[in-house]
């Protein structure tokens, strides 16, 4: 069989055609093994719990002080690839052929960290995590069904993630927070609550970074994080509400009856420390790629609280033309409001400011004052 050899960090994979190798997700990988190199020691014990060609579990051994790497996959061909890329690489660990579930009803191990990057979505295989983990358990997860997520398919997100998804210019935003969300209702069936330190929309997927924490007062502060996202399709007003069940139901602007998209996660989406470190772990090694360290940059920089607005949206709405995006948050801020660029939309912003505030200064760019 002939196999091509694919770089990427310090890691040299050998894949075939019939390999399940992203090259696109180098980004998440790169942010991946930095947010590992910054948190763990010789002895952090990781899962890669989809493993494939072994990429992921194969960087954090040869990029991050963590040594004790489990390898875990549950198809034939790509354990083959993966224990020989394992031995080509020269790393030391354990792998097994099983499936996440088998593996997590068989082992009495708990892991620190946890890598799930499955093909699809990540609704098969939390619970069964959830064994394998331990008070402070780290857990990275990648949900591939973004369309999903975004309200695309709306029966399969009520389906698979038990929660009713929105399908407008936010739908990447709320797919984020219907993803923790989920991950966090799961884990307090475990008596687990969950701190978001990291997380993103990028491509065809999402990536969230979570630390659990044990016992029931953390499992029930999770989950009085969860709650709805209200969105009124005529005026774009758009509102979150904490509650079992939702309340409101009309804008509180123009009155119209309004959308809504939950359980959803309302609490943070990063760690403004963590992303950090991983710039600072990123900075000092020349083995990651350019744009992952510039996506960083800008993650740091977004103010984070929901929800985004589009700014194209917003000027359509109006029957304007468009402005300028930068000038736009440059005019919030000077009138004493938190204003950035999100990553979730090109023309998206984050501000603290009303939609009524926002419009003003939007009025205000049009007219050239």
């Amino acid at each position: 069989m002939v196999f091509d050899l694919y770089k990427e960090g310090k890691a040299v994979i050998k894949y075939t055609s019939g390999s399940f190798l992203n090259p696109e997700a180098v980004l998440s990988r790169d942010i991946s093994v930095a947010f590992v190199g910054s948190l763990s020691s010789k002895s952090t014990s990781i899962l890669d719990a989809t493993s494939a060609t072994g990429i992921r579990g194969i960087r954090y051994f040869l990029e991050t002080p963590s040594k004790s790497i489990t390898f875990l996959d549950i198809n034939k061909d790509a354990f083959k690839s993966l224990k020989k890329n394992i031995s080509f690489n020269k790393v030391k660990s354990k792998s097994f052929q099983d499936s996440i579930q088998e593996f997590a009803n068989t082992t009495d191990k708990k892991f620190e960290m946890i890598d799930l990057d499955p093909f699809g979505g990540v609704t098969p295989y939390i619970y069964d995590l959830m064994k394998v983990s331990r008070s402070g358990t780290c857990l990275m997860v990648t949900a591939t069904d973004a369309a999903v997520l975004c309200g695309a398919d709306f029966r399969a997100c009520v389906r698979l993630y038990d929660a009713k998804p929105m399908h407008n210019e936010i739908c990447q935003e709320v797919g984020l927070r219907l993803l923790i969300g989920y991950v966090a209702r799961v884990a307090a069936q475990f008596s687990f609550g969950v701190e978001v330190l990291c997380s993103f929309s990028y491509l065809h997927y999402m990536r969230v970074f979570l630390r659990l924490h044990h016992g029931s007062k953390n499992a029930s502060s999770s989950i009085k994080m969860l709650g709805y996202v209200h969105y009124c399709n005529k005026c774009l007003y758009r509102g979150t509400e904490s509650a079992v069940l939702p309340r409101i139901n009309t804008c509180k602007l123009c009155g119209s009856l309004m959308d809504v998209s939950g359980k959803v996660w309302l609490g943070n989406l990063n760690d403004y420390d963590i992303l950090k470190s991983i710039r600072e772990t990123m900075a000092d090694s020349n083995t990651y790629d350019s744009k992952s360290l510039e996506f960083i940059d800008g993650l740091s920089d977004e103010v984070d609280i929901p929800l985004f607005y589009s700014v194209a949206r917003i000027t359509k709405n109006m029957g304007i033309g468009s402005i300028s995006t930068t000038k736009l948050i440059g005019l919030l801020k000077a009138h004493g409001f938190s204003a950035s660029r999100t990553h979730l939309s090109k023309y998206g912003i984050k501000t603290n400011a009303s939609l009524d505030e926002i419009k003003a200064c939007v009025k205000t760019l049009s007219k050239g004052i």
